[in-house]
């Protein structure tokens, strides 16, 4: 599988269906990042390769109030804050899986571990209410 080295939305009008290369979701609960929300289907997917050097370290989640057209809003159509995702590659360890948890209650460090994980980003539903989702990653 390798290390990850680019990780997008896929957003979906109409009936959404789902891309067959959509991160793993931890326990199934459901990986339509606008689940519950109404607006577009928004998957995440991931590409992975063998490069270290410019796989990426760390993800987080921009919120911004201003819409950025050349950035993959992940609350498309639902108004609100813009939801940008964002990475950096200069760190030592590299991501080698990414998965999407979705819990109904707040997510703790203890938690993230207990699951086998090592980083996470903040809550991509903060502000909007709904369930707490992140990305989550193993180095």
């Amino acid at each position: 599988m390798g290390y990850l080295g680019q990780i997008f939305a896929v957003i979906q009008e109409g009936t959404g269906q789902q891309p067959s290369n959509t991160i793993r979701v931890v326990d199934n609960n459901g990986a339509d990042i606008n689940g519950g929300f109404g607006g577009k289907f928004i998957w995440l997917v991931a590409e992975f390769h063998n490069n270290k050097s410019s796989a990426i370290s760390n993800i987080r989640i921009d919120y911004e109030d201003k819409e950025d057209p050349g950035r993959q809003d992940l609350g498309s159509g639902t108004g609100g804050k813009f939801r940008y995702l964002a990475w950096r590659t200069d760190g030592e360890k590299k991501i080698t899986d990414v998965q999407l948890l979705r819990r109904q209650s707040p997510v703790s460090w203890d938690t993230l571990r207990g699951l086998g994980f090592e980083g996470m980003t903040d809550d991509i539903n903060a502000g909007r209410g709904g369930d707490f989702l992140h990305i989550v990653w193993k180095y």
